[in-house]
């Protein structure tokens, strides 16, 4: 195991390389954290504010992502895309937290309020059916409904339905993730939303009409 003098000499990715490919990671992990946990913790910060989410589960957020980090040792200087080395870190860790606030929010939705689906706008028809005719028959205008929107609006569109249940609109931390995963700007992922429940709502309109 390098000596801290030869660790603290080492640069951002050498030091999160070191880290991933030693199990004696003490060492590693303490300077790791030094250098950036108080980023870390500013953007979880930042975006519990945005979200009206207590501050210490921001900062819980934050220790944990470098826990995955030690944990899993999965960071690959491969998968660097960005040429500034410390910005990429910082990318790399946002990512991680911002999966960490999707999994808090999946657990927290559980007590909040639900909201109206998209779908639950298809009319029954006519004729009788039992509840689980009645719903295969949904399911079935669902898909052929979400047939009609591109990729990226049937992306954004499923990360909206998983949220729609519990909360108005996506989180804004949602909504970087999607920027991200899309390769788009934050305002973008919006339009596209808007887009695709515009269409949803003239497909179910013609559906209804028939």
């Amino acid at each position: 195991m390098e000596t801290t003098y030869e660790i603290v000499k080492l640069s951002d990715v050498q030091l999160l390389e070191l880290l991933c490919s030693t199990a004696d990671d003490d060492i590693a992990y303490t300077h790791f954290l030094d250098r950036f946990l108080p980023q870390v913790e500013k953007e979880c910060t930042k975006i519990c504010n945005t979200r009206k989410i207590d501050l210490h589960v921001g900062k819980q957020i934050a220790h944990e992502t470098f826990e995955r980090v030690r944990k899993y040792k999965s960071f690959k200087k491969d998968g660097i895309k960005i040429a500034n080395e410390r910005k990429a870190i910082i990318v790399y860790l946002n990512r991680i937290s911002t999966h960490l606030f999707n999994d808090y929010h999946k657990k927290e939705r559980k007590d909040t309020v639900v909201h109206k689906f998209y779908f639950d706008d298809i009319r029954e028809a006519q004729e009788s059916y039992d509840d689980i005719e009645g719903l295969k028959r949904k399911k079935d205008i669902s898909a052929i409904i979400l047939k009609k929107l591109n990729p990226k609006e049937r992306i954004v569109l499923i990360k909206d339905i998983e949220y729609k249940k519990h909360q108005s609109y996506l989180p804004d931390d949602v909504i970087d993730s999607l920027a991200q995963e899309l390769n788009i700007k934050r305002d973008t992922v919006r339009k596209i939303r808007e887009r695709a429940i515009e269409k949803i709502k003239k497909a179910i309109d013609e559906i209804n009409q028939n």
